[in-house]
């Protein structure tokens, strides 16, 4: 994927540009960082909509969002002390 197919508002490169400050290993110019900041949207969505889910009652929703995201969260390094896999 190039970058050029994606189009990014000033707001989310600077967004992006302050984030590679705080992310040693992330690169506001490459296709990877840009997918996984993707990923990382998608888990923080995930989060939302589950909470939606059960307040809806939908329990089986919830298991499989949750698993789904647990799976991403540890595919990216990020569970333990990190701070950033929720409870």
């Amino acid at each position: 994927m190039s970058l050029e197919v994606i189009e990014i508002s000033d707001q989310h490169r600077e967004l992006l540009n302050r984030l590679s400050q705080l992310i040693p290993d992330l690169d506001p110019e490459s296709p990877e960082s840009l997918q996984r900041i993707f990923g990382l949207g998608l888990i923080a969505l995930t989060m939302r909509v589950t909470k939606q889910a059960r307040e809806s009652d939908q329990a089986d929703l919830v298991d499989e969002l949750g698993r789904l995201a647990r799976d991403m969260i540890q595919a990216e390094g990020w569970d333990g002390d990190s701070g950033l896999a929720g409870p």
